[in-house]
């Protein structure tokens, strides 16, 4: 019995947090968490493309979510199955607009301009961006 209340609650976050299924979720991203390597430097490996914030190495591309404060995460062990981190070194470098913080789980994690950064588990190749106005409150990072 409690084995399924907590399959349903875990169920109707996911369905809160826009995944459709956990095992596509689970099978994509392993532990919800999408580990990226560092540029040599270990600054952020980000850069633009079509107007809008990626992932350097695989041109992903990246989120911010509105109810994160500056350097500090709002998202939790669910939310990460769906909105992955954008996970940095330990020894990271601060560099522009850019700069990693230390999340609750110890990670460390990429920030723009204090807004920590992810990726969305539904988009499946580069340039994809189903994951903007998510819930009204998941938005890709648009540059100039």
């Amino acid at each position: 019995m409690k084995r399924m209340l907590i399959l349903s609650a875990l169920t109707g976050v996911l369905t809160l947090t826009g995944c459709s299924t956990l095992n596509n979720v689970i099978g994509k991203y392993g532990s919800g968490m999408h580990e990226v390597q560092a540029t040599n430097n270990n600054t952020a490996p980000i850069t633009s493309k079509n107007g809008m914030l990626v992932d350097a190495n695989n041109h992903m591309t990246l989120y911010t979510f509105d109810k994160d404060a500056m350097g500090k995460s709002e998202c939790g062990a669910a939310c990460l199955l769906v909105w992955p981190a954008f996970l940095a070194p330990d020894n990271a470098k601060a560099s522009g607009q850019f700069a990693a913080f230390q999340r609750e789980d110890g990670k460390y994690q990429w920030a723009m301009n204090g807004k920590p950064l992810y990726f969305y588990a539904n988009d499946t190749k580069a340039g994809d961006k189903d994951g903007d106005n998510k819930l009204g409150v998941w938005h890709i990072v648009k540059m100039k």
